[in-house]
């Protein structure tokens, strides 16, 4: 299944994908109830940062799963798909029950990785029963299931390959169950995809728009044109969008200094980086700190 991880600069707990015995490729077929017996009752009481994706399908019972300080409702039916990166915090675990998909982002192919960033503007990590029930995608993910179940008879590589690519499908048509008058629309240009992906890699070291307008090969204007047309913000707000959130991942789940969050976003001066926080927020970072951990002691 899993095993944690010690990996530097991140003060979040990672968590690395490190398949038992037994299981090929890059995809694990589990429930929940062997999660819960293999990890142990500590393993899920802290914030974790997946370095795999999480594909969960609730088949009986409730709980209230956070993604990245959203919580979300689970009941039977519903799905829910945590990505590489994205800090989670389980609920009751103990109270659901149903089958669980633990897969690298490499294990599907970039040519649908492609598509489901250039399916919508932003990806959902939640999706209720009744928006699933009967769709494509249900179809998709059963034979998923089906596929991960069924013994290797030829060769486990067709097993696997059948496997990634009923995975893919139901990946894929996921992003496109969202019932109609949902809001969700696909990107206006494929120059925003691009931008979304350069900042997801680099906003750590590049804070300007200037800059990754010279990666792209495209205008600030432009960028700013098209960050307004998907989101209704400038680029330069996605960018402090995405900074911020990294920074309010490292106060809330880490207990690294306020000096050392700064250094890891790219601020050589904390100072600096406190009155951008504050400026965006309206809160310091170690009053934020405080306010989503009570009982911490913040240092910095």
């Amino acid at each position: 299944m899993v095993k944690m991880g010690h990996r530097v600069p991140d003060a979040i707990r990672p968590v690395r994908y490190a398949p038992p015995p037994g299981v090929t490729g890059q995809i694990e077929l589990t429930s929940l109830t062997r999660m819960r017996v293999r990890g142990g009752p500590d393993e899920f009481i802290a914030p974790q940062r997946l370095e795999f994706d999480l594909l969960i399908r609730v088949e009986a019972g409730s709980a209230v799963h956070t993604v990245d300080f959203t919580g979300y409702p689970l009941a039977p039916g519903d799905l829910i798909w945590v990505r590489a990166g994205q800090v989670q915090q389980w609920g009751a675990i103990g109270d659901i029950e149903g089958p669980v998909f633990l897969f690298t982002p490499s294990a599907i192919d970039t040519g649908t990785w492609d598509l489901i960033r250039s399916a919508d503007v932003t990806t959902p990590n939640h999706w209720s029963a009744v928006t699933v029930a009967g769709t494509p995608a249900a179809v998709a993910l059963d034979a998923a299931l089906a596929a991960a179940a069924m013994p290797a008879r030829s060769t486990v590589e067709v097993r696997d390959a059948a496997l990634a690519r009923a995975l893919a499908a139901a990946l894929l048509l996921l992003v496109m169950a969202e019932p109609e008058g949902s809001g969700r629309r696909p990107p206006t240009h494929e120059v925003f995809v691009w931008f979304r992906d350069e900042l997801e890699a680099n906003f750590r070291t590049r804070h300007k728009v200037a800059e990754y307008a010279a990666r792209l090969g495209y205008s600030t204007r432009t960028l700013n044109r098209l960050a307004r047309e998907n989101t209704g913000l400038s680029a330069k707000q996605l960018i402090d969008e995405r900074v911020v959130l990294e920074a309010k991942r490292l106060l809330a789940h880490g207990a690294d200094p306020v000096a050392q969050i700064a250094e890891q976003l790219g601020y050589d001066d904390p100072s600096n980086f406190s009155k951008y926080f504050h400026h965006r927020t309206g809160t310091t970072p170690a009053r934020f700190r405080t306010r989503v951990r009570p009982t911490a002691e913040p240092r910095g």
